[in-house]
């Protein structure tokens, strides 16, 4: 008995060493290389671009009311309730439970067992006899067993505690992806709010040439063509509003989808006017640009975890095929019963059944009956033969097993080249996302230099084309030019305004996206910009610096 106790206590000491091996906590995490954020902000004096004019009063709400919102709010709003957002946290909190089930997966697991068995009948005995029984055995339980491939719990807690790295850095590309679209989805209905106003601005222009146009044919100075012209261009210029309007409506929709808010709220733009905002500085060059893309982008990182998980799944089959199990097993309870017919048999053997008054032994001349009078006089003597019953009372019972083993099966093969094919899998999903925040980086690029320039000539257009409509309209008065004139005065008026409301809206998208593109959009960043902060971080200059990773993980 006590050596039992004494195997029994260091079973469990070695549980207590294991525990805390396998413990994530007790590790000391690895040293990682943290890069500060750097700060890209332009300056707030750096606002040379003319601004883009705005008015919300043509604008009626859809349904309920209407709701002013700014670039700020909607920044805002977008991290606080989008349902995608929402959604990546539940995948991080279910990679935690993953971590958690794997690391539980190396512990030993607690049996508690109570075993009752009725017997009756007939048994083989250990003396290969067959003989009749009747027992009944209670047997209560409580067992500690631990079974493991400690290669394989190794790789398989490495690959869980990356992919919930991964559902992290997931989290925080949602999280972005989120804020950019809906910056860029508040600047895109900014743009429909433009179209609104240039197209009712037209039909005020047409309105106008209609009056003036009319009163020349009333007093004999112009003709009836010119007068149709007219009133032909007013019915468009009001189709135009009424398209302007569903556009805005649809962008509000949209907007409001990415904040998940009301879609019958109707989302205007709060400001008067929309300044070209600078979102990076211009003086960054293109590699730093993609230095930051590849350093900070959380997608980019969530793709290196994934790779790295991969990478942990191979090194678990392997070691689920090919390495050692081991299995240790305490069991600790104990036994009682009660049995019958313990002693030899005394009941009356069936060729001994006879009548001794008849000559040839039988009880009745009817074989059916005298059957069952034998049966009847056999039962009888078996059930007088029970009296022998023994009852036990509850006893300890201790059990320890231990062993190693090794599975090797065909099937081996196969599970390792599927492994092998999703590492590689996942490589090439890295390349491909290399690739993509490359491009997406260029293209912000780009755009923003395009539409930067894009905004001071489509400024000089407007203001060509405004004095040009004024003189037509002065000389239409004055008789000199034609209705015909006015109308492509009209034309190029309105389509000046339209490409200068595109060139700052879509100047201020590219800037959001190449901030996105290098994976320094967050809440923070975009209200200091907005606001007219200088931003997070330091100079772009940034310095690298040796700190442990938060999560423990290298």
């Amino acid at each position: 008995m006590g050596r039992l106790d004494t195997l029994a206590s260091r079973f469990l000491s070695l549980v207590v060493v294991a525990a805390a091996l396998l413990h994530p906590g007790c590790a000391s995490p690895d040293a990682v290389i943290a890069i500060d954020r750097p700060n890209v902000v332009p300056l707030p004096s750096d606002q040379t671009l003319p601004s883009l004019t705005l008015d919300a009063t043509t604008i009626s709400p859809m349904f309920t009311a209407l709701l002013p919102v700014d670039a700020a709010t909607v920044a805002a709003l977008a991290v606080a309730g989008n349902l995608d957002i929402r959604q990546a946290r539940e995948a991080v909190i279910e990679s935690e439970g993953d971590v958690e089930s794997t690391i539980g997966a190396a512990f030993p697991a607690i049996v508690p067992t109570a075993l009752f068995e009725h017997v009756e009948g007939a048994v083989r005995a250990s003396e290969g006899d067959i003989i009749g029984v009747r027992f009944d055995t209670f047997s209560p339980s409580i067992a500690v067993q631990w079974v493991l491939n400690p290669g394989r719990i190794l790789a398989n807690i490495a690959a869980a505690k990356k992919r919930l790295s991964a559902s992290e850095f997931t989290e925080a590309a949602v999280s972005a992806e989120t804020l950019r679209r809906a910056i860029v989805g508040f600047y895109a209905l900014v743009l429909a709010q433009a179209e609104v106003g240039a197209a009712h601005q037209g039909k005020i222009e047409a309105e106008e040439l209609v009056r003036i146009t009319k009163f020349q044919t009333q007093v004999g100075v112009g003709v009836l063509a010119d007068e149709l012209r007219a009133v032909a261009r007013l019915a468009e210029r009001r189709q135009d509003v009424v398209l302007a309007l569903v556009a805005f409506y649809e962008a509000s929709v949209a907007l409001g989808d990415t904040l998940n808010m009301d879609p019958g709220v109707t989302l205007v733009p709060s400001m008067a006017e929309l300044p070209p905002t600078h979102f990076v500085r211009s003086d960054l060059t293109i590699e730093e640009l993609m230095g930051f893309a590849l350093a900070f982008r959380p997608d980019l990182a969530s793709v290196r975890d994934l790779i790295e998980a991969a990478v942990a799944d191979k090194d678990a089959a392997w070691w689920g095929q090919y390495g050692p199990e081991f299995a240790i097993s305490y069991q600790y309870g104990g036994v009682m019963g009660n049995a019958g017919n313990v002693e030899p048999s005394r009941a009356f053997p069936p060729n001994l059944i006879v009548n001794p008054a008849s000559a040839n032994g039988s009880f009745t001349g009817n074989p059916v009956a005298d059957g069952l009078i034998r049966e009847g006089v056999l039962w009888g003597s078996q059930r007088a033969d029970d009296r022998s019953d023994q009852s036990y009372g509850m006893n300890d019972q201790q059990r320890i097993t231990a062993g190693v083993g090794w599975r090797l099966s065909l099937s081996a093969f196969g599970e390792l080249k599927m492994a092998g094919a999703r590492e590689r899998r996942a490589a090439i999903s890295g390349e491909q996302a290399v690739a993509r925040v490359k491009q997406d980086v260029v293209r912000a690029v780009k755009a923003s230099e395009a539409h930067r320039e894009l905004i001071g000539l489509t400024r000089q257009q407007v203001d060509a084309a405004v004095e040009a409509l004024r003189l037509t309209e002065a000389n239409l008065s004055a008789g000199t030019m034609t209705t015909l004139d006015v109308l492509q005065s009209q034309d190029a008026a309105t389509q000046a305004r339209l490409r200068y409301a595109g060139a700052v809206v879509r100047y201020n998208q590219s800037q959001v996206n190449l901030l996105a593109a290098i994976g320094l959009i967050d809440s923070e960043t975009v209200e200091a910009i907005l606001t007219g902060g200088t931003g997070q971080g330091i100079d772009h200059d940034h310095s690298a610096s040796v700190e442990e990773d938060p999560r423990g993980n290298g």
